[in-house]
């Protein structure tokens, strides 16, 4: 059965990260001939950017070092506007599974030429021709686990005792950054940040902080004051989309053609983008700065973006701040009631456009096919709770001198239920002996702070010493 171009993809990515392919290879040579030694095939990126970074190679005996771009043929780079972006600037080696006798080289953003190598995915040789993995499964294999992990060789209790002083500490580095952050912003512009950065995972991140400063929460807001909420949705949607660059108009694909539907949401929003960008003098982002590549469609930021225009039409009279102490304040004690207001109060669902679309230029979308597909989902709406909302509250109570604010935020960071299990969690719940007792999203915040700050860099010495420091919850 013939591999879809996705499949494909993945599977050169992971004949090149393969050892058997170099030395079953000895000859490998670019299209224009020249000899290439692999030296080190680099690291996987799973991030925004190029697919491995930090490669070492040799062509025809120079010695090179930087990253490396796989796609199934030439076309893949100029298609994915890598040509445009200066992220691929350090680019040395594009690697390709298709021969083209046009193409002999593709071309970076700096005017530099890059040498291409073909690679075979129907050769045998290599031993992966019959597995196929998805993006996810992808991720979880690049979780390394520790072996004689000297944690895991004590008892549960002490286990558990780590990691909920983990989760602890990694609460109070996250407050201790937004104290710091809080300096050069507003409150209010602090949490709308931190809620962008959340919508982009981490494809996005960057471009969605970038937007966040391009387009701050001050003048969206006073844009969206003295009209009716049809319009301050609508001058809403019209500013993040217009200042992140993604209206069509701003797109150099000039073959878009709108349907009649399409052009009943995106009219208005090109009108009033022209008048208040000129009036406000917004300087818009480049849409190659937006990764789509290697994202479900129902996490591309159109949609992202369009929720986020949703969740300020809830906020922007009373603000993020104000509405987040509100719903802590008047669910006193009831933990289980404020986790659900806080929930039920990101959850935005996808209405009228975004019922069936996943982006604005019709001539590369695709339909949504669940009615269901929330802008901002269960999980994404938990996320932003855990990373953004208990640390800023936290924070807050620390500022007003609040105790019983502080004790009700603490609370709920230690009950609040576990989020989606990403590859550091899974892996560190197997590399602990999978404790029963990991219930709570504090206990997989412990995780990831023992994961970034003692097995990654493999200082097992000092998480035993960590371990002999905690006491008892």
């Amino acid at each position: 059965m013939e591999l879809k171009i996705h499949d494909q993809e993945i599977r050169l990515q992971k004949i090149w990260k393969s050892r058997k392919l170099f030395k079953l290879n000895q000859s490998l040579k670019t299209t224009a001939g020249k000899r290439v030694e692999v030296l080190y095939c680099g690291t996987e990126n799973l991030d925004s950017g190029p697919d491995f970074k930090d490669a070492i190679i040799k062509l025809d005996g120079a010695l090179l070092k930087g990253d490396i771009e796989v796609h199934l043929d030439a076309r893949g780079w100029y298609a994915h506007q890598h040509h445009h972006d200066p992220a691929y600037n350090n680019v040395i080696l594009h690697v390709i599974s298709k021969k083209s006798k046009e193409e002999m080289f593709i071309e970076r953003e700096d005017g530099v030429k890059v040498h291409q190598v073909y690679v075979n995915i129907a050769d045998d040789s290599t031993g992966l021709q019959k597995t196929s993995q998805t993006g996810s499964e992808e991720k979880r294999e690049s979780f390394s686990i520790v072996e004689d992990c000297p944690l895991s060789q004590t008892d549960e209790i002490k286990i558990l005792t780590t990691i909920h002083v983990a989760g602890e500490r990694r609460l109070q580095e996250k407050v201790a950054q937004l104290q710091e952050d809080l300096i050069h912003a507003s409150w209010e512009q602090l949490i709308y940040k931190k809620i962008f950065e959340a919508l982009g995972y981490s494809k996005n991140q960057i471009p969605f902080r970038k937007l966040s400063e391009v387009a701050p929460y001050e003048m969206v807001c006073s844009e969206m004051q003295w009209v009716s909420e049809e319009m301050a949705l609508k001058k809403c949607a019209a500013l993040l989309f217009g200042a992140a660059g993604l209206l069509p108009s701003q797109s150099k694909n000039s073959e878009i053609k709108l349907n009649a539907e399409s052009l009943d949401y995106i009219a208005p929003l090109e009108y009033l983008w022209d008048q208040m960008s000129h009036r406000l003098e917004i300087k818009p982002m480049k849409p190659y700065e937006w990764q789509f590549f290697r994202l479900r469609p129902q996490n591309f930021p159109t949609r992202r973006l369009a929720g986020m225009a949703q969740l300020l039409l809830k906020f922007y009279k009373q603000g993020f701040l104000t509405g987040f102490e509100k719903i802590f304040s008047g669910n006193i004690r009831d933990y289980n009631r404020l986790a659900s207001e806080l929930e039920s109060n990101l959850l935005i669902k996808a209405e009228g456009f975004w019922t069936q679309h996943y982006r604005l230029d019709e001539s590369l979308d695709n339909r949504v096919e669940r009615k269901d597909a929330g802008l901002i989902g269960k999980d994404k709406a938990r996320d932003i709770i855990v990373n953004t909302v208990i640390p800023v509250i936290y924070l807050y109570s620390c500022e007003t001198k609040d105790g019983f604010l502080k004790n009700s935020v603490r609370e709920l960071f230690g009950r609040f239920p576990k989020l989606a299990e990403n590859s550091i969690t899974r892996g560190m719940r197997q590399q602990l002996g999978k404790p029963k007792q990991i219930k709570s999203s504090s206990h997989q915040q412990g995780l990831i702070y023992l994961h970034k700050l003692y097995c990654k860099p493999l200082r097992c010495s000092d998480c035993l010493g960590f371990t002999q420091e905690t006491k008892s919850p």
